[in-house]
C-alpha cells in the first residue's frame, strides 16, 4: 500500500530526514511518535509532496513517485490518493462547514454539488456534526473544527489517510471527542498514518509504533512489544518518561 525509500530532506544544510524506510500495509494504522524535532510531521508532509523531498522514493496503492523527477502530474497523483488532516484545521473561514467539506468533492473530483451536498451531510453526521453543518468555523469549538476536518479528509475516499499531530491545538477538554472520531475511523478499516503525542491512544488504536528520533527511524513494532519491551534503549526512556508524564496529567 505505502513504501517509502530511503527518503531524505534537507532544509539548507540542515538534514532533517535521513534515509526513511517505511512500508505500511492496506489497512494498517501506524502510529509515528518521538521527541519535537525528529522530523515526525517532515516525514508525514513529504508523503504527499506538501514538504518537497530532496530524494527518495514514494508509492502509494502503485503510484511510484520519485523526490527527484517529480513532476505536477506525479504529484498531484499522491495528493489524491491521501487525505490529511492537520494541527490547525486550515478550513475556509468564509465558507460553511457543509461546504468545507463539500469542496473538495466538487473542485477536485467534479462531482455534481447534490451528491457532494448528500456524501458530506453522512460524513458530518458521522463526526457528530450534522447540527452544525450550517455554521461557520468560527462558531465552532476547536474540537469541532478539527472533526470537520476529519470529515473534509473522508470526502475524498483517499488511500491512505495522514493525521499531523490532530490534538496538539486543543484544550485537553477536548481532545477526547477528536480521538474518539479517529478511533471509529480507524476500525473501518482505514489505512493511516498518525503522528501522535497522545501515548494511551496511540497503543489503543494502532498496529504498528514507530519511534523516530534525530530525523531516522530508530525503532518500529507492534503496539504491545513497543509499550512493553522496546528494543532500544532510547525508545525505553522516551516512553517511560513521556508515560509517566501524561500519568502525571
Amino acid at each position: 500500500m505505502i513504501r517509502i525509500e530511503q527518503l531524505h530532506k534537507y532544509y539548507g544544510k540542515q538534514h532533517v530526514l535521513k534515509g526513511i524506510d517505511l512500508t505500511v500495509d492496506k489497512g494498517e494504522v501506524v502510529a509515528i511518535l518521538g521527541p519535537s524535532g525528529s522530523g515526525k510531521s517532515t516525514l508525514l508532509r513529504s508523503i504527499n509532496f506538501l514538504e518537497q523531498p530532496t530524494s527518495g522514493n514514494i508509492e502509494i496503492n502503485g503510484i511510484r513517485v520519485s523526490a527527484g523527477s517529480a513532476g505536477k502530474a506525479d504529484i498531484h497523483a499522491l495528493r489524491t490518493a491521501t487525505g490529511m488532516v492537520f494541527q490547525q484545521y486550515h478550513l475556509f473561514k468564509n465558507l460553511r462547514v457543509l461546504q468545507n467539506v463539500m469542496v473538495g468533492l466538487t473542485s477536485v473530483k467534479k462531482m455534481d454539488a447534490g451528491k457532494a451536498r448528500a456524501i458530506s451531510e453522512v460524513l458530518l453526521e458521522k463526526v457528530g456534526l450534522k447540527d452544525r453543518m450550517n455554521h461557520f468555523p468560527s462558531q465552532l469549538s476547536g474540537g469541532q473544527q478539527q472533526r470537520v476536518g476529519i470529515a473534509r479528509a473522508l470526502a475524498l475516499n483517499p488511500e491512505v489517510l495522514l493525521f499531523d499531530e490532530p490534538t496538539s491545538s486543543l484544550d485537553p477538554e477536548l481532545v477526547d471527542e477528536v480521538l474518539s472520531v479517529i478511533k471509529t475511523v480507524a476500525r473501518e478499516g482505514n489505512t493511516m498514518l498518525i503522528v501522535t503525542h497522545e501515548l494511551g491512544f496511540a497503543r489503543e488504536v494502532a498496529d504498528r509504533v514507530v519511534f523516530m528520533e534525530n530525523g531516522a527511524i530508530v525503532e518500529e513494532g507492534t503496539a504491545e512489544q513497543m509499550f512493553t519491551r522496546p528494543a532500544a534503549e532510547r525508545t525505553r526512556q522516551f516512553l517511560g518518561k513521556a508515560i509517566k508524564n501524561e500519568q502525571v496529567l
